[in-house]
């Protein structure tokens, strides 16, 4: 058996999230019927996360195990044959049969795109939010989170977890081009946590609550107080970050 991890790049407008759904359209399902029709066989695909409805990614990763001998490059030129425009395998290489995708990643990157214009090309790529807001807040929310902490009002009431705590390594807003852009780095995330972390910083920039009310609902552990979560268009899993891989020599 042969153990294949693959970089992936989408745009998920037109698709119900990444994991596979039995009546839905999805990521997963769409790469699981690319290698069924490169390879012949039908493996378990293991993705870094379940990005939702709407999310995209420019660095998901994801393995499965074959027993067919295709050089690596043929892998990911033939999935990319198999596979929509809207969904790009960047790379392939093999790994120990030991790696798992989920659970040897160590940090997840997502950046939250927001447009204060309105915009034509990036229309499905970001949050076009007109209202004002103070800039200042944002930045004085993004740091509050740092750290290890309980993550409960910013996830979904739903959430099937052992436990709601995360540790937060960066949080930060910048600009790029005339684009804002909120960038968090963590070991996990849970279910709509980034959306609604953006959802509530934003109505904080614009005055809907203080300062203090963040800190105090974020402490609260209750999703009830949080703000709605922002658009599933703005938000992009940037990349996944594991340990040195050493890859199988070819």
């Amino acid at each position: 058996m042969r153990n294949i991890k693959i970089t992936v790049e989408y745009d998920g407008t037109n698709y119900h999230g990444w994991q596979w759904q039995e009546n839905a359209d999805t990521v997963q399902g769409r790469l699981m019927e690319a290698i069924h029709r490169l390879t012949g066989e039908t493996p378990t695909l293991t993705g870094a996360g379940r990005t939702d409805a709407g999310v995209h990614a420019r660095g998901q990763v994801a393995n499965f195990s074959i027993k067919k001998d295709l050089p690596l490059h043929k892998i990911e030129m033939g999935l990319n044959a198999y596979l929509p425009r809207d969904i790009v395998v960047k790379s392939a290489e093999e790994v120990p049969l030991t790696f798992n995708a989920r659970f040897d990643a160590r940090r997840r990157v997502y950046h939250y795109y927001i447009s204060p214009k309105r915009t034509a090309l990036l229309r499905h790529m970001t949050w076009q939010f007109f209202a004002f807001f103070e800039e200042a807040r944002l930045h004085q929310t993004a740091q509050l989170i740092l750290g290890e902490h309980d993550f409960g009002a910013f996830s979904r009431v739903e959430v099937q977890s052992a436990h709601k705590r995360c540790i937060v390594y960066e949080s930060r807003w910048f600009w790029q081009n005339d684009v804002l852009v909120y960038r968090i780095v963590a070991n996990r995330f849970l279910h709509g946590m980034v959306r609604t972390l953006v959802g509530t910083m934003m109505d904080c920039a614009r005055g809907k609550i203080t300062v203090d009310d963040f800190q105090q609902i974020f402490h609260s552990r209750d999703r009830t107080q949080s703000g709605p979560a922002a658009p599933a268009r703005g938000l992009v899993l940037e990349s996944v970050e594991y340990d040195t891989i050493n890859p199988i020599p070819v």
